[in-house]
């Protein structure tokens, strides 16, 4: 099956083993986790979605390179001979992750390790600012097909100035014309100078690891042609897909995460990518079940065209609105929603001066049915209650 420009909603290890045949793609970059042990709290987009995600691995850093060698071994299968991939890492585990590479695609198939610097506030008392991420360069075989052409960078004034001289104090012997500056720019080197997506930045949509369009633009013409198919099976907010797209390159985008993969659908409308094919998205109750609590709380939003609460703390137990009257809503992803529930959100109503809102739940107990018909004859309250099967099968929230 060809899975051109296709988007998969998924773990990245099945997705690879069950979709992605051997030998089919020219190029691989990934920003996988970096073993930070953080979490990450992110407003998103104009709907200020939030998403919360850990990078934390209970077994340590062996946890985290097993994670990371079972899906190398993967890429490097679909990997055709002569194609290249890209792994972005940082301080945390970029040794690891050295070694690593070694191990599967072998130590001599390395080409570069690359220092993206980039500048930003912020120093220590303790040690020197840390201001780069480590991005291992490694071939498949001894094929490499590398595009130095199409990444040229400018000289600088002096290097010009320099080169001029030399050209101009040695053109008479017709041997030094080595000095002759080329005229797309200079080979480049390993270390790039490439700021992030700063919080002015058109490009910007608020993932808390989007990389910058002009790194991946760089890698994506260095070590591939037009037509040619990139994977990148972490792909987050989709800039490797995005960049791709508009460099005429084919793709395939691989998420654990629904609200990234919707967040992905969203960018690449924007750039005339109207009929992006998605496989893996949520389609059943069973399905929800398996989506992490966020995610469910989206996927359930973005179907009743609500949008998310902005507040993060202290919302009343609310995670929306509706749009035009912001009518509250509440998601819960468990069957046998009870009283309490009901409770809660008439509370919250009361202090919203709203005299309607919504749960969404995979049923509700009799109790919680009661209490709403109790509201709504003696409170003069209406909270309606609809299950997940109903928002499937089309269910809209009346104003």
């Amino acid at each position: 099956m060809d899975f051109e420009n296709t988007l998969f909603c998924g773990d990245n290890l099945e997705t690879l083993r069950e979709y992605i045949p051997d030998d089919c793609v020219d190029l691989v970059y990934i920003d996988p986790p970096f073993f930070s042990n953080r979490q990450y709290a992110v407003i998103w987009g104009d709907e200020a979605e939030r998403r919360s995600f850990e990078d934390t691995w209970e077994g340590g850093i062996e946890s985290y390179v097993a994670f990371m060698e079972v899906r190398l071994r993967e890429l490097r299968r679909v990997m055709k001979d002569d194609a290249s991939i890209y792994v972005h890492c940082d301080w945390h585990a970029s040794h690891r992750i050295r070694l690593l590479m070694d191990k599967v695609f072998g130590a001599n198939r390395f080409q570069n390790e690359i220092i993206w610097y980039y500048r930003g506030g912020g120093v220590s008392k303790k040690y020197f600012g840390r201001r780069h991420d480590n991005i291992y360069y490694y071939s498949k075989s001894e094929c490499v097909r590398f595009y130095p052409d199409e990444v040229r960078v400018p000289y600088s004034p002096e290097t010009e100035e320099r080169l001029k001289y030399k050209a101009r104090a040695f053109r008479g012997n017709r041997v030094y014309d080595k000095y002759e500056p080329h005229p797309e720019g200079k080979h480049p080197d390993d270390v790039w100078l490439i700021q992030p997506v700063m919080p002015s930045a058109k490009e910007r949509l608020g993932y808390p690891t989007q990389k910058p369009e002009r790194l991946l633009e760089r890698i994506i013409k260095a070590s591939s042609k037009e037509g040619d198919m990139v994977l990148d099976c972490f792909c987050g907010c989709g800039t490797t897909l995005a960049v791709a797209q508009k460099l005429n390159r084919k793709w395939i985008g691989v998420d654990i995460s629904y609200t990234a993969i919707e967040l992905v659908k969203e960018r690449l409308s924007r750039i005339g990518v109207e009929t992006s094919r998605v496989i893996g998205m949520p389609t059943t109750v069973e399905d929800s079940l398996r989506l992490k609590p966020f995610d469910f709380q989206t996927w359930m939003l973005k179907k009743l065209h609500c949008y998310a609460s902005p507040r993060k703390t202290a919302d009343l137990g609310i995670d929306g609105f509706t749009y035009f009257k912001q009518y509250p809503v509440q998601i819960k992803k468990s069957e046998h929603v009870g009283r309490s529930v009901i409770d809660n959100i008439y509370a919250a109503m009361k202090r919203l001066d709203k005299s309607k809102g919504f749960i969404v739940g995979i049923s509700f107990t009799r109790g919680a049915i009661g209490e709403v018909s109790r509201l709504e004859s003696e409170e003069t309250t209406t909270i309606k209650l609809i299950t997940v099967d109903e928002v499937l099968s089309g269910c809209e929230i009346e104003e």
